[in-house]
């Protein structure tokens, strides 16, 4: 019996450090970044950059010393290649869909995300004292490669209609949007939605410029709100919300007041900071 009861603790046990392998941790770092980590990497989607690194381990009977030096940093190249392939396939791009679903579905998709990685940046080379190396890669996932995997859908040019009748004088003119959400287990996306309290999108990727989103994405995320409100995504005046509930499979789209989306849609000036995806979202950076 003792022995039973012993091993089935161990398989609780190991059961559980599995998942916490296999499960991303977001992770708040000193300078007020918030960062997914993952086995083979981490995404800072406060800089919207994924990272991963790659291990070279030298030869056996090289031509060369120089030979087993070159050798071994390709390998480690090729490796932290292959692990941030494996971190991008694995960022969610809506409530639904991850990179991976795009990659296993269509070939053209694929074959870009593979070509965008082979181009990720070095930016760091490690030779350690048993002759491995090190590399440190990062892409960037704005600009092409957010409009690669974000769905194109038909623009919305004009504010909801039923605020439109609010009123167009503010108190206090706004320079962009940050949703407090935290306490709600909402998870990070490429294209994450705000809704408001009938459902109706109040915020998503078919509000923002074309070019916008092709340039740079349509959010940022920040564990706190004083980082959040000194990025100069929002610019020097941001709108704060509070979004009242996370929603959808991975909790990436987030539930607004009708008094918030009013207050965003009714005035004109508001709007405007929508199109121009001047919009950062806080989240919880240990869940």
């Amino acid at each position: 019996m003792r022995m039973s009861t012993l091993m089935s603790k161990a398989t609780t046990i190991l059961f559980a450090l599995l998942l916490l392998v296999a499960t991303p941790i977001l992770v708040s770092s000193e300078s007020g970044h918030l960062v997914n980590t993952t086995p083979d990497g981490k995404v800072d989607w406060t800089t919207g950059i994924a990272t991963a690194d790659g291990i070279g381990i030298p030869p056996k009977n090289p031509a060369s010393p120089l030979q087993a030096r070159e050798m071994t940093r390709k390998a480690a190249w090729s490796v932290a290649l292959r692990n941030l392939l494996e971190v991008v396939k694995g960022i969610h791009v809506s409530s639904t869909t991850t990179v991976s679903n795009y990659v296993t579905t269509n070939d053209e998709v694929r074959t870009k995300v593979e070509g965008f990685v082979k181009g990720a940046r070095v930016v760091n080379e490690q030779e350690m004292p048993d002759g491995s190396y090190k590399t440190t890669v990062e892409m960037k996932l704005g600009g092409e490669f957010s409009n690669l995997v974000i769905p194109r859908v038909a623009p919305k040019n004009a504010p909801l209609a039923q605020y439109q009748k609010g009123p167009v004088s503010p108190p206090r003119s706004y320079t962009g949007l940050v949703v407090d959400a935290r306490g709600l287990g909402a998870r990070p996306a490429l294209a994450p939605r705000l809704l408001n309290e009938q459902g109706e999108e109040a915020y998503s990727v078919a509000y923002v410029e074309q070019q916008v989103t092709a340039e740079q994405g349509i959010v940022l995320y920040a564990p706190d709100p004083q980082s959040a409100e000194s990025n100069p995504r929002v610019t020097n005046s941001p709108l704060l919300v509070r979004a009242l509930r996370a929603q959808g499979v991975q909790k990436t789209d987030l539930i607004i007041s009708d008094a918030d989306a009013q207050t965003i849609h009714g005035v004109p000036e508001h709007f405007k900071f929508l199109k121009q995806a001047k919009v950062l979202v806080i989240l919880d950076p240990n869940k």
